[in-house]
């Protein structure tokens, strides 16, 4: 019987919207197709093509018309990536070699045959990061139809199941980063999920810069390394490149100075087409270079624009300090008022900007990609390029560059990102915003002229905070954390924000708690309290009083300071009824929530049932209009009444409570997502106990049909039981190091129903893993790891070890009791487990009467 805190996670509840997908307008676009489900024996007979599968418009960049060679190296990739039996394996095909060798203009190239060859699914994916990699695969599953979630997980988990039922699909990776892919090996402590599919009749082709490391992907995989252009196709890209007869001897003299790298190759073919100059004369002009790098192509090609159109190099420096790709038009032109001069000039015409871009794309500077009239034009810059533009300018030219960026990603970021249908424009966002806090300085340069985030603290702490609220609501908390302590230390620099520095110091708070990094999360809770408590009489500090109480409450509760938690939680009460007809009642519903968990967790079980009722009757109902976000805080309170019912032994109530919250949760969040989760578990571990209650009854009948049926039911309660934790346990493995806490929570329960299984040795196997985590994480006299003790006394004792089992159940009393109190409701499975375990009936007995004593009291 189990009523601890770590169980439940009803302190913050995230208010979502319903979303209409991530891309509106593709019905729009012409030239869709559809592929149909593969043949198996599971498909209905004379199925028609009302089966088929949608496939959007393939998303590759356009080949280069100016695409040289590379004969053999199209043919590795076509070998490693062709049909051939491998069963549910993806077929993987990594082309790795320096930046700058054209390894996105061959897997251009193969990706522009195979589409013309097989007609299925082929779909480009910018990589550079992890987060941008995850934008672009949930941008893939809008584009697939797969409805919107707030979990990623989820979204993840339903593409991969999409493309296992489309045949012949091809992904493109370009431009892999070493972090970008994830978890590489399903044995990795990385909590992350992997972002590449792992089954379906599908291929993945990789672009990287990197040689090692990838003997972690499953076969079958080939890796190939692309070698620099032989001068023989150099010459014919250079010749192919200028469009014009030319001296041979000056091309390939040109080609060895630029030891015939093809971005160089590319600037350089670029700058005498539009010159209308000879190769002989591009040397005169080209200064000799000892290492041969792109770096003078660049520069020249560079003067060259900016002697026509000075609007270009601007446009340069803005794009040097975004993402590589996917810098959308509409992001610039929408906010051009935040652009300087004379870039923003040039930005309200229109035309005058075309021009520009097609001079900055004619030189191989700057690519554009999309439609215009679909809206769809963005642009990219290749890393190299981007690197020699930042590294040209001067302190006050990458200030200057560098906050405009940050006040143009304040203005497109949006205003309520914990919002479904804002989830894709987040997500697109986010490569730019980790580009330009990377670059940003944080502190002052040598004569203490403040630059970058020191010098405009205030737009980028607010686009920080957005940021961090997006990943909190994607149970991110790690990413989250990052961003607010970010926020938090621009907002010290300016004393007289008190408001947005308390507001990111509870951020803070908010996701150490979620961390289970109490200590710590209670520093930064009194810390923004404090600023809070300095302005009693100011009404913008009173909601966030409030919710620092509440958190605070949360810390206490956690850190079993029942009595200091619930003051905590009644005076941010107080102020709701003060103040609530001013407010979203919901917070002051949730805040008679906590309450209610806070009387729970110190076994006080009929007062959290009246808090639960009160907080629900601060939500009217409003029938078929009711908020989504009523639904789920609803939803939220049968869970917990729920886990009272199971605390008071009513297994049938805590099915019925628990399962009708579990379906809300699952229809409007996903069985991946961190809530439904919690609901799962604990309806699993109900199941469990149903089913070995059936059994021990089974055993007691002396009726052989009845003997029969109970078993059969018995064992249908446990395998439900198997199904929900199973799914459980895994999501909560993935995210083990972060959250170790309720990844032991999960592994007693699983504990509990391996034994219930007869699986004795696993059983004992997982529940010593949670406690070792428990004594890691946290210390051997834990009130945690006394849950861990109680359910191993029963194993050890199937096991033949009776005083072991005793020995662990007497620990677990003694931890209760003096953690707790002597009459927890936690101590009714200690005594009645060390009741069977005692060879004494009169001790045995002494026990029982201990745990009946305890049910009487909580009104069982």
């Amino acid at each position: 019987m189990s009523v601890f805190a770590q169980e439940t996670h009803g302190t913050t509840l995230m208010v979502l919207a319903s979303s209409a997908g991530v891309l509106g307008g593709i019905s729009a676009i012409s030239g869709y197709f559809s592929v149909h489900r593969p043949s198996s024996a599971s498909s209905a007979p004379g199925s028609t093509d009302s089966d088929a599968l949608y496939v959007p418009p393939p998303n590759i960049p356009t080949v280069s018309r100016y695409f040289t060679g590379r004969t053999d190296e199209l043919k590795s990739v076509a070998r490693a990536l062709g049909r051939s039996d491998h069963g549910d394996g993806v077929r993987i095909c990594v082309v790795h070699g320096r930046g700058g060798l054209g390894k996105t203009q061959l897997a251009i190239a193969y990706a522009d045959e195979r589409l013309r060859q097989a007609g299925s699914l082929v779909w480009w994916l910018s990589a550079p990061s992890y987060e941008r990699l995850m934008g672009e695969l949930l941008e893939l599953a809008a584009c697939l139809g797969i409805p919107e979630h707030n979990s990623k997980s989820v979204m993840l988990n339903r593409l991969w199941g999409r493309l296992r039922d489309t045949p012949g699909w091809l992904l493109v990776y370009d431009d892999v980063q070493e972090d970008s892919l994830g978890p590489l090996s399903a044995r990795a402590s990385d909590a992350r999920p992997s972002l590449l599919p792992r089954t379906g009749p599908g291929s993945v082709l990789i672009t990287t810069q990197r040689r090692e490391g990838w003997h972690h992907l499953p076969e079958p995989i080939e890796v190939i390394a692309l070698p620099d252009l032989t001068a023989e196709e150099g010459h014919a890209f250079l010749r192919k490149r200028i469009e014009a007869d030319d001296d041979g001897k000056a091309i390939d003299e040109l080609g060895a100075q630029l030891h015939w790298l093809p971005l160089a190759l590319d600037q350089a073919g670029a700058y005498i087409a539009d010159a209308e100059i000879s190769v002989k004369e591009y040397l005169r002009r080209l200064p000799g270079h000892p290492t041969g790098n792109a770096a003078a192509t660049f520069r020249l090609s560079i003067e060259r624009i900016v002697s026509a159109a000075p609007e270009a190099e601007d446009l340069m420096r803005l794009c040097s300090f975004l993402a590589s790709e996917d810098v959308g038009r509409d992001m610039l032109l929408h906010h051009r008022e935040l652009i300087p001069s004379p870039l923003r000039e040039v930005m309200r015409d229109e035309a005058e900007f075309n021009r520009v871009v097609r001079r900055l794309s004619n030189h191989s500077l700057l690519s554009r990609s999309g439609d215009s009239r679909g809206a769809s034009v963005s642009y990219a810059m290749h890393p190299q390029v981007q690197s020699f533009v930042r590294e040209g300018m001067d302190t006050q030219a990458r200030l200057l560059w560098s906050q405009s960026v940050v006040q143009l990603l304040e203005a497109a970021f949006p205003l309520t990102p914990e919002l479904l249908d804002e989830r894709a424009a987040c997500e697109r966002l986010m490569p730019h915003v980790e580009a330009v806090s990377a670059e940003l300085v944080w502190g002052a340069d040598a004569d203490d002229h403040e630059y970058g985030a020191a010098r405009d603290p205030q737009a980028l702490a607010r686009l920080l905070h957005r940021v961090g609220i997006y990943q909190e609501h994607r149970c991110d908390w790690v990413h989250a954390l990052e961003y607010f302590e970010k926020e938090a230390t621009l907002r010290e620099t300016h004393p007289g924000d008190a408001l947005g520095l308390a507001t990111a110091q509870l951020a803070v708070a908010r996701q150490l708690y979620l961390l289970a990094r109490l200590s710590e999360a209670e520093e930064q809770c009194r810390q923004a309290l404090d600023q809070c408590l300095l302005r009693p009489d100011d009404p913008a500090f009173l909601p966030l009083r409030a919710q620092c109480l509440r958190q605070l409450g949360g810390i206490l509760r956690e850190n079993l300071q029942f009595p200091e938690a619930l003051e905590a939680v009644e005076l941010a009460i107080d102020i709701y009824e003060r103040h609530g007809a001013e407010w979203d009642g919901l917070d002051w519903a949730v805040a008679e929530q906590e309450a209610g968990m806070i009387h729970r967790n110190a076994g006080q079980l009929a007062k959290a049932l009246e808090r639960y009722a009160q907080a629900g009757r601060r939500i009217p109902r409003n029938g078929s209009q009711e908020p989504r976000e009523h639904k789920i805080f609803r939803a939220m309170l049968q869970r917990d009444v729920g886990i009272v019912a199971q605390d008071r032994g009513d297994l049938e109530k805590a099915e019925q409570e628990l399962r009708e919250a579990l379906e809300v949760l699952k229809a409007s969040r996903g069985m991946d997502d961190f809530e439904t989760s919690q609901i799962a578990k604990f309806l699993g571990d109900v199941r469990r106990r149903q089913g070995e209650e059936l059994r021990l009854r089974a055993r007691r009948t002396p009726r052989p049909f009845l003997r029969r049926r109970l078993y059969r039911e018995a064992r249908a309660h446990l395998r439900e039981a198997a199904q929900l934790l199973d799914a459980v346990v895994e999501l909560h493995r993935k995210r083990r190091e972060a959250e170790a806490h309720k990844y032991a929570a999960c592994l007693n329960k699983l504990g509990s129903l391996q034994h219930a299984q007869g699986r004795t040795a696993l059983a004992l196997e997982t529940l010593r893993e949670a406690e070792e985590i428990y004594v890691t994480k946290y210390s051997s006299d834990h009130h945690y790891r006394a849950k861990t003790l109680s359910r191993l006394g029963p194993v050890l004792l199937s096991a033949g070890d009776r005083q072991a089992a005793e020995q662990a159940l007497r620990e677990a009393e003694g931890i209760i009791c003096s953690r707790l109190t002597d009459v927890h409701p936690s101590l009714v499975a200690v005594y009645e487990r060390l009741a069977v375990c005692t060879h004494d009936a009169q001790e045995a007995s002494a026990y029982l009467i201990r745990a009946r004593h305890i049910k009487d009291a909580i009104g069982t």
